[in-house]
């Protein structure tokens, strides 16, 4: 849904159509912010994910989701054409419209990138913190199985509880 909302709002006629009526706009960034959430809901789990949706497969899913807003970042980026007319006009800023779409991708691509490292790294830190509590609890005796689920859920100092 969110690559489907982020590739329909830059079709040009919608675009066009969010610029020049405000109820449409609107509209395009309830979509962004609803599909947005969406989107970021499996990392987060505000709701549990299945068991094997672990950290790991997490990260997996990050670069699907980096690689989607990428391939339309390096469209805008490196394209000498100009998609939307409400840019059609005569150059401010002293930029021409298709360089203004060039930064428009640069500035998609910069935002994509820190969010992607940032939660990459968020990733892989608590990937190692959970390897490391897996392999303390199994070296205490516990179940592996019970184990692997407890960690998983973050419910790993209940199992210690249960002794």
């Amino acid at each position: 849904m969110w690559a489907l909302n982020l590739y329909i709002w830059h079709i040009p006629f919608l675009y066009d159509g969010a610029l020049h009526h405000d109820s449409v706009h609107a509209l395009e960034h309830f979509m962004f912010f609803t599909c947005g959430c969406l989107i970021w809901e499996p990392v987060v789990e505000t709701l549990p994910a299945p068991a094997w949706f672990g950290t790991g497969v997490k990260i997996g899913y990050i670069f699907v989701v980096r690689l989607i807003e990428t391939v339309l970042g390096n469209v805008f980026m490196w394209t000498n054409a100009m998609f939307y007319t409400v840019y059609e006009h005569a150059p401010e800023w002293g930029i021409t419209s298709a360089h203004d779409l060039n930064l428009g991708g640069i500035v998609m691509m910069a935002e994509g990138s820190a969010v992607t490292l940032g939660v990459l790294v968020w990733l892989f830190l608590r990937l190692a913190a959970e390897g490391e509590t897996r392999q303390r609890l199994i070296e205490e005796g516990f179940d592996p199985r019970q184990v692997k689920r407890a960690v998983r859920y973050g419910r790993a100092k209940d199992l210690g509880a249960s002794r």
